[in-house]
């Protein structure tokens, strides 16, 4: 896999009423988003110059329980409600709306119809603190059916899985696995292009790119990742395709910066590889909880990072106290004297 060069353009900063945008849709020259967990029940049309609401459309019918994307195809646009950090939902399930309703309605309200799924390999519904890998925050439609892409805490990597279009109940199948190597909190297909785009961030904001797959067997593809660098808050959550270059990105307001909206065009060239970004003999114990040792020779520092990318404590000593870290998954960076830099992922009980 590949790390490209990417140029990224700054649009504009978000209305506040956007803050936490979570899906984005280009349909009809008209950029949609929506809110993440606990927002409005509505889809909101971004002016891409000021970042204001052009307009507001309400579903009457749904509940933003976690919004997390959208997508859509020629009849219809889709909403995934299927946020799910601790693991234990039992209520994931996907909006639809008619294209047509959308446009026409003179009231700016639309009805909605449901599709309601559950994971067939997921047998545990135990509560966990953003450490399962059946959360998502990302959906595509690709010829007949729907696609997740899911955001595991657990492996830094992303399953995904076919569902059917049609409202209904639904048990569903894994359909395939991506070594992404960090969170994955949009997707999008290029028709022009056929190939699939998503977000995601680590400890900075990526993009990869995968094209070349057979059907829908997406992890038969070839798998291109780039780095951007979004001057607001890094965790970019939505993506969507302008033209065959170039892409909308927008971010999440975060103790990183403001919710931005972005326009992503491709360079196209090599830049370096992209290891695996953990290793398991870094640190030990590992899980932990009271103290850990850092096996590295020429340690500088370490910085602790919480999973949304916040530096939540430093040390510089190769034995290092927990007790004032909440038990969780932390991401931790070691800085050597040799001017590199390792990178562990660490569970605190």
């Amino acid at each position: 896999m590949g790390l490209f060069g990417q140029d990224l353009t700054e649009l504009t900063t978000l209305n506040s009423t956007i803050n936490e945008t979570s899906g984005l849709i280009y349909l009809n020259e008209k950029l949609i988003t929506h809110n993440d967990s606990g927002g409005e029940a509505a889809l909101y049309e971004i002016d891409t110059l000021t970042g204001a609401i052009n307009r507001k459309v309400v579903i009457e019918n749904a509940q933003n329980s976690d919004w997390e994307d959208i997508c859509f195809d020629d009849t219809y646009i889709y909403i995934g409600d299927f946020g799910n950090n601790s693991g234990a939902r039992t209520d994931l399930k996907i909006y639809r709306i008619a294209i047509s309703d959308y446009m026409s309605t003179t009231n700016d309200t639309v009805s909605s119809e449901t599709i309601q799924f559950s994971y067939a390999d997921q047998v545990d519904y135990t509560p966990t603190s953003n450490a399962s890998n059946f959360d998502a925050e990302a959906l595509i439609s690709f010829e007949d059916k729907l696609y997740i892409f899911t955001k595991n805490w657990n492996d830094y990597q992303s399953n995904v899985y076919a569902l059917s279009k049609t409202p209904g109940t639904y048990q569903i199948d894994k359909t395939g696995h991506l070594t992404t190597q960090g969170l994955i909190t949009g997707a999008t297909f290029n028709t022009t292009t056929n190939t699939l785009l998503l977000s995601g961030y680590l400890f900075s904001a990526f993009v990869i790119e995968i094209h070349s797959f057979t059907n829908d067997q997406f992890s038969s593809g070839t798998m291109d990742k780039y780095a951007i660098q979004p001057t607001g808050s890094f965790q970019i959550e939505s993506i969507t395709p302008l033209n065959e270059k170039q892409y909308y990105l927008s971010s999440e307001e975060n103790s990183s910066g403001a919710s931005k909206l972005y326009r992503l065009k491709s360079k196209n060239y090599l830049a370096v590889s992209d290891p695996n970004p953990f290793s398991a003999e870094l640190v030990y114990p590992n899980p932990a909880t009271n103290q850990i040792r850092i096996n590295s020779s020429g340690l500088i520092r370490v910085d602790f990072f919480d999973f949304r990318g916040a530096r939540v404590k430093t040390a510089n000593s190769h034995e290092i106290d927990l007790s004032d870290l909440e038990a969780g998954v932390y991401m931790l960076k070691i800085w050597k004297d040799n001017q590199q830099t390792d990178f562990a992922k660490l569970i605190k009980h």
